[in-house]
């Protein structure tokens, strides 16, 4: 039986699988069946061989003589200058002008997306594309279909032999694609190869310099102390050195994942994929050896006691700029705002500031970084962010055609870098080629300088004049035109930590798994953060971890693992769908 490696972007993720989809951050909504026929597809999938590419089809543009308009339902937390909805994206603009079709954009309100989904189920009244479709139904993509309202594709992947190629590219990626029932169930987001960790622990290097300790310290839990005694005196008014979020992990697992364990506030709630079995991290000895090790930290003033009242996915900004912390969570694209941000800081303003990646301390100079097994991670599906065609589609011979051409070549290119290329500096033209692929990512492709100065950051040139986070095929390496070396390499440092213990972004709860599992996890976290903090803060001793994992066990934390378990049984049953 082949092996396949599954990944999970949990990051940003709070509840996870708490709800009945499974997934990455998802939100769950109630609804009754439509009493639409069912639309089970007539066969289920059967991957058939490694696929990188197709033979160039001709595409008849425009796809129809006369507009026709679907409707898209997606979320938007974006606004800045030029976009405050989907309709200014270029990329979208430019699809229309070569097929005709044009997309009415349905933009919930911000916050409200649940309850929005909901009035859309409960009325029967669907549009004809669903953003993230699979983070909003209760029971999971399956049951959508099974109930009327999402179509599956497995009868129309003929229709989009561009899209066909990337989802059948290679197994690991097919296997995240299909349900648990074999359904293709939406028009993925599909990255070129798994983004590596793209945030993780920084160190000041500045302060490393002027103490003249190596970095190399930093590679051991006993080095990073030695550091991070030293960094007391730095730090503004003393502030702890060490920067953790709320519950006291760190939310790339940069520390806790040395201990082979996962945060109940930020990865899965604590659930990890331990070598085929779901562990719930509470339970393990690393995860009492870490929290011991925090405390000893927190009892010696190692840790910013603000810790916990901010519950960030990241060390806030201001904690870095104004010097209240040394070593904490940074993103790779970011540091050189923070550098701009110290240098006129009015607490302690620090000219010379600068960051250097470190990767999750071994327990010990014996271990290799192959033995910690968490980290910040990408799948090759981002399931999260995948489009569900619904069954009230008007046209859905038309809607294939559209995503088709949308990842077909020049479908590709202008997703990820915008319609329109031009010499470098040309301020009409979204990209420009470079040749020498000066970023080294393999691609010669460029955003225009223009566009980072005016938009500021590469998301937001992304979400005016690409693709972000949508149903297309994306190169995750683009954003490296923008960035130096030195930042591209900060991700190869926190890559040499290993990720199989992170949970599959595919698993997915049914119904019952779901409500069940909620209700349990929510208890059963509520009574290991509150144990983690009392320990912490020295308020209860370290001792208590037994009592407290009884106590977990009374609260029935088994019976929702043994769902987990399940769940994850059948994603890797999903092999049954590759043929022999």
């Amino acid at each position: 039986m082949k092996k396949f490696i599954a990944l999970l972007l949990a990051l940003l993720m709070m509840a996870g699988l708490l709800a009945g989809c499974g997934g990455g951050g998802e939100e769950t909504t109630s609804q009754e069946p439509s009493g639409t026929t069912s639309t089970e597809p007539t066969n289920a999938p059967t991957y058939e061989a490694p696929t990188e590419s197709v033979e160039p089809t001709e595409i008849e543009l425009p796809l129809v003589d006369d507009i026709h308009t679907f409707e898209f339902w997606i979320q938007n937390g974006y606004s800045f200058e030029d976009f405050s909805t989907y309709a200014d994206n270029l990329f979208f603009q430019w699809m229309e002008d070569q097929t005709n079709v044009h997309i009415e954009w349905n933009h919930p309100a911000s916050g409200s997306e649940t309850e929005a989904f909901q009035t859309m189920i409960l009325s029967n009244e669907l549009p004809d594309f669903i953003q993230s479709v699979k983070n909003y139904y209760t029971g999971g993509v399956d049951k959508m279909i099974s109930d009327g309202y999402l179509q599956p594709l497995n009868d129309y992947m003929d229709l989009m032999p561009n899209y066909k190629a990337k989802l059948y590219r290679d197994e690991e990626t097919f296997i995240q694609g299909v349900s648990d029932e074999g359904n293709i169930w939406a028009i993925h987001h599909i990255v070129d190869v798994p983004q590596g960790a793209w945030f993780g622990f920084g160190v000041r290097q500045d302060w490393l310099d002027d103490l003249g300790i190596d970095i190399s310290t930093a590679e051991t839990i006993d080095g990073l102390e030695q550091i991070l005694t030293a960094f007391k005196d730095k730090t503004y008014e003393g502030c702890g050195p060490l920067w953790l979020s709320g519950g006291g992990f760190s939310p790339s697992a940069a520390l806790n994942g040395s201990y082979g364990v996962a945060s109940t506030m930020w990865m899965n709630s604590g659930i990890i994929n331990k070598n085929g079995t779901a562990v719930y991290s509470p339970l393990e000895t690393g995860y009492r050896d870490y929290i011991a090790k925090i405390a000893d930290w927190y009892a010696k003033g190692l840790v910013n006691k603000e810790y916990v009242a901010t519950n960030s996915w990241s060390t806030p900004e201001d904690r870095w700029v104004n010097s209240q912390c040394g070593v904490g969570d940074f993103i790779y694209t970011g540091d050189k705002l923070l550098a701009a941000s110290a240098a006129i800081s009015e607490l302690q303003p620090s000219p010379d500031f600068k960051l250097s990646a470190i990767a999750s301390p071994k327990l010990d100079a014996s271990m290799d970084w192959s033995d910690i097994h968490l980290r910040n991670n990408q799948d090759k599906i981002r399931s999260g962010n995948s489009m569900g065609i619904t069954t009230q589609c008007n046209d859905l011979e038309l809607a294939c055609a559209y995503w088709n051409y949308a990842w077909s070549e020049e479908g590709i290119e202008a997703s990820n870098w915008g319609p329109k290329e031009g010499p470098e500096g040309d301020t009409s033209a979204t990209y420009y080629v470079d040749p020498t692929d000066a970023n080294g990512d393999g691609h010669v492709e460029c955003y225009q300088p223009w566009l980072m100065e005016k938009y500021n950051n590469v998301t937001n040139v992304q979400v005016k004049v690409a693709c972000h986070n949508m149903s297309t095929y994306s190169i995750w390496s683009r954003e490296w035109c923008t960035l130096e070396p030195y930042q591209i390499e900060y991700c190869n440092i926190w890559d040499q930590v290993a990720a199989d213990y992170v949970w599959p972004e595919g698993v997915t709860l049914t119904t019952d798994e779901g409500t069940r599992a909620s209700t349990i996890m929510n208890n059963c976290n509520t009574i290991a953060n509150e144990w983690a903090a009392a320990v912490i803060t020295g308020e209860q001793s370290i001792d208590t971890w037994e009592a407290m994992t009884e106590q977990l066990k009374t609260n029935q934390i088994d019976e929702a693992v043994a769902c987990y378990q399940a769940a994850l049984t059948r994603y890797n049953d999903r092999i049954q769908y590759m043929g022999q």
